[in-house]
């Protein structure tokens, strides 16, 4: 005599619900014959494939109307909805690798943030070579500073900090095409640069401390461009702040 299973204890060996299993069987996926004596169902081998069948290509993402076609459909038939449910797959990768370099790139201002606070002044290249304007109604950079907030920028002299410029760090490729105009910054490669950390509170006047910042530089050196590039915003001793590496330029 062929050995059955209770309904407990398929569910318990493919772990999946019993509701789910009286809801197929009421789809008539599956069949299981119940026993007269005790009106039980009692599953059988054949069950068995046929759930392994629906629980494998459940787990590839096809759905159970598809499923349950896949009998009535050809090899070639079943290529290509394999082949659509790959490409699903593949564009679902890529969205998730995208995701994962954007997360990767947040971590990467959270340790810059501590390096400069355990190093600040320090010299070093300067991470850009053009800034133009940004205004937030242009689309196409907002849609930029969204996939890379460490774009936005500021552009500033130590001559008047208090005049700012605001715009997005572009790669070299993409400058020309931008107006001159449209160029806030160039880099001429011509001084040396001290990183830093800049705090502005997220306040109504959005105070900063570029001034200290700059006045501790200017005790030892003449200084000239000053450029701000945004790491994150978070809190420090229960203040929000937004947070900056900021280059100062050395004369």
């Amino acid at each position: 005599m062929e050995h059955t299973f209770r309904i407990g204890e398929i569910a318990d060996f493919f772990d999946i619900p019993a509701s789910t299993l009286r809801f197929w069987e009421e789809k008539a996926i599956i069949t299981p014959v119940k026993n007269p004596e005790n009106n039980y169902r009692e599953y059988q081998i054949s069950d068995l494939m046929t759930l392994s069948d629906i629980i494998f290509y459940k787990n590839l993402g096809i759905p159970l109307k598809q499923i349950l076609e896949m009998k009535k459909t050809t090899p070639e038939e079943h290529r290509l909805l394999f082949q659509e449910k790959l490409a699903d797959l593949e564009h679902q990768q890529q969205e998730l690798q995208h995701r994962m370099a954007k997360l990767q790139h947040h971590l990467s201002a959270i340790d810059t943030l501590h390096e400069l606070q355990a190093h600040p002044f320090s010299e070093a290249e300067i991470d850009t070579e053009c800034i133009v304007s940004f205004d937030l109604p242009e689309i196409e950079k907002l849609r930029q500073y969204m996939e890379d907030p460490y774009l936005y920028s500021r552009v500033q002299h130590s001559d008047c900090p208090e005049k700012e410029q605001r715009g997005l760090t572009i790669s070299p490729d993409q400058a020309d095409r931008f107006s001159d105009d449209q160029k806030l910054w160039k880099n001429d490669h011509r001084h040396t640069w001290l990183t830093c950390l800049m705090k502005e509170k997220v306040v109504d006047d959005y105070p900063n401390d570029l001034p200290q910042l700059l006045a501790h530089v200017q005790k030892e050196h003449k200084t000239g461009d000053i450029i701000s590039r945004f790491l994150l915003c978070a809190q420090e001793n229960g203040i929000l702040y937004d947070f900056y590496k900021t280059y100062i330029e050395i004369l």
